[in-house]
Parts: C-alpha cells; structure tokens; sequence
C-alpha cells in the first residue's frame, strides 16, 4: 500500500517537474528570441554610427531584390 502510494506520489512530482521545466524553456527561448532583435537592432545602429564617425568601418547595407509585387508595395508604402 506504501509503495503504491509512493509511486503515485513519484508520478505526481515528476509530472509537476516537467510542467516547470516546460514553462522555464518556453521563457527561455522567448528572452533569447527577443535579446536576438535586440542585438540586430543594436548592431544596425552601431553600423549607422559606424557611417558618420568612422567611414572606413561603415558597411553598406545589401541592396534588396524586389519582386514586382515588392516595387509595387514599395512605391505605394514610400520606403
């Protein structure tokens, strides 16, 4: 009866423990997801800096290849 009694127990605390690490792991890949966009963002912006106080490390964005779907939209958006 004690040993049932136990592995349910068992049960249930492994079951609560994969809950918890589930959460924590979905928590996990949303901060490394937003701290991403935040280090191209930053990069961006050190690059726009980089354009007026130091030329010479300055890197030019590639130049985008539009459909014309994507010329279209462009020319209505004004971007």
């Amino acid at each position: 009866a004690s040993l049932t009694t136990g592995i349910k127990e068992l049960d249930k605390s492994v079951a609560e423990a994969t809950e918890q690490r589930k959460k924590e792991n979905s928590e996990y890949k949303e901060l490394m997801q937003s701290d991403t966009a935040a280090k191209e963002v930053l990069g961006f912006a050190k690059n726009r800096l980089q354009k007026f106080y130091n030329p010479k490390l300055y890197k030019a964005a590639p130049k985008r290849e539009l459909s014309e779907e994507g010329r279209i939209e462009a020319s209505l958006s004004g971007t």
